[in-house]
């Protein structure tokens, strides 16, 4: 698995923000990761919450954490996407090196 250094130090404080939102023993519970990139936070993750089910996105290595101008930096386009997706921008948490975890809920 290709490994990337800013998922690597990004995984400790997602997940600190997830188990606000997630409860490691609920079933049926769906979360979607989207530009997972190298998959190491669906992998760290899906170990804390093991009855979630886990959808990371960007599986195509050419797609990877290898220029800083890649990324979803529009979050306001985010948040409409979501909206015409029957999802709710809940919440923004702000994480190290200028990166946001936003939390979605379904309608």
């Amino acid at each position: 698995m290709m490994m990337a250094a800013a998922a690597e130090r990004n995984k400790e404080p997602i997940l600190s923000v997830l188990r606000q939102y997630v409860d490691p023993a609920q079933r049926c519970v769906r979360v979607l990761e989207v530009a997972s990139g190298s998959g190491q936070h669906a992998a760290h993750f899906a170990q804390a919450f093991p009855n979630a089910e886990w959808q990371p996105s960007d599986v195509d290595q050419r797609c990877l954490d290898r220029n800083p101008e890649w990324g979803l930096r529009d979050t306001v386009l985010l948040e409409e996407l979501g909206q015409a997706s029957g999802l709710v921008l809940e919440r923004m948490v702000d994480m190290p090196a200028n990166n946001k975890c936003l939390i979605f809920r379904k309608e």
